[in-house]
């Protein structure tokens, strides 16, 4: 889309990103993010996904990030009921409970797409208004924790920095610019936080690189981080390392077996606490783990614990209709990865 007509959508995306409540959003032009998938290999890799999501007639990209709540309710009984689910199996006082990682207590990447769809539809009814082109809502496409290179695309769109732990230290769109005084350092540490998940929007049309609205240059990784080593520190198994650059060894970090069946490493299984899925040790150890406690799932809201021997003796069938809507409702997310994960709970007890 050229000239002022495309610099005004995009603005008016951003404005409706904020009014969906996301911490942060840029856009990136085409090129930008065609030049962030090389880099990180994707062309070559995932060349499949390119061809089913029509890559190549994408035109722009808006980058967004959520803030998400530090702990959900439970759906209640009688409203699973209702959408013919069965009771959550809460844990009972005294009883031996298996946690469920923050990010996942209520479906937050469900929730950052459909937040992503009202921007579309907003943003489409601001340029039917203006008498500009319309797109099909199809062509607007959402992802959230996806095969794109989610993390350095954020990075590039100026959302953020990669910590020490390897994840996003997000800074809000809105904050401006801070003065570097002992009380500007502290307001800079407000307008950041670890506790966020990405999500990317292809928009139907692509914009002239000059008139995107402008935004935070790129920063480099562990910007925010300094000497803190809290994170690597925190880690029982030794997944994290202080270093130049971040480095995370996914294959002992106890969150990468969670979701995945068999026998775990001697390592693991020594270091395992109460943990169902997720594992939130890196990211509370982090001085900029601040979650938004005002922040509403509105979906898969499945709470931070369920009773450990329950989910030990449930069957593969019973454990998906349980989870169905949820974060732990994934093809690659094992039923008999959560039953071991719960048996250890009891055994850890």
């Amino acid at each position: 889309m050229q000239g002022e007509a495309g610099a005004q959508t995009a603005r008016w995306l951003l404005f409706h990103a904020r009014e969906q409540g996301f911490f942060s959003s840029a856009v990136l032009g085409k090129k930008e993010w065609e030049r962030v998938l090389l880099e990180q290999g994707f062309a070559e890799e995932e060349e499949g996904v390119r061809a089913r999501y029509g890559l190549d007639e994408a035109g722009a990209m808006l980058v967004v990030a959520l803030r998400y709540a530090p702990d959900v309710e439970p759906e209640p009984a009688a409203a699973r009921a209702a959408r013919g689910l069965p009771p959550l199996p809460l844990p009972g006082a005294g009883k031996p409970v298996a946690k469920i990682g923050r990010f996942a207590r209520g479906n937050w990447y469900g929730e950052i797409g459909s937040r992503l769809a009202a921007c579309a539809a907003a943003t489409s009814g601001d340029m039917a208004a203006a008498g500009l082109p319309l797109f099909s809502p199809k062509r607007w496409q959402r992802f959230s924790n996806s095969r794109f290179p989610e993390k350095a695309l954020a990075v590039a769109a100026g959302l953020g920095a990669v910590g020490r732990n390897g994840l996003l230290i997000a800074e809000a769109s809105d904050a401006g610019p801070v003065q570097d005084s002992a009380a500007g350092s502290a307001s800079r540490a407000a307008t950041r936080s670890s506790a966020v998940l990405l999500g990317l929007m292809l928009l139907p049309f692509d914009l002239e690189e000059a008139l995107i609205p402008p935004r935070r240059p790129p920063r480099t990784a562990l910007s925010f981080c300094g000497s803190c080593r809290r994170c690597v520190d925190a880690c029982p198994t030794a997944a994290l390392h202080c270093a130049p650059e971040p480095v995370f060894e996914r294959d002992r970090c106890i969150q990468y077996y969670s979701s995945r069946a068999g026998a775990l490493p001697a390592f693991i299984e020594v270091s395992w606490q109460d943990q169902l899925y997720g594992c939130d040790l890196c990211l509370e150890a982090c001085p900029y783990f601040r979650p938004d406690p005002d922040a509403r799932a509105g979906r898969g809201q499945i709470g931070g614990s369920f009773d450990a021997a329950t989910i030990a003796r449930m069957e593969n069938a019973q454990l998906r209709i349980l989870l169905k809507g949820s974060v732990l409702d994934q093809k690659w997310i094992e039923p008999e990865a959560l039953r071991r994960n719960a048996a250890l709970a009891l055994r850890k007890r």
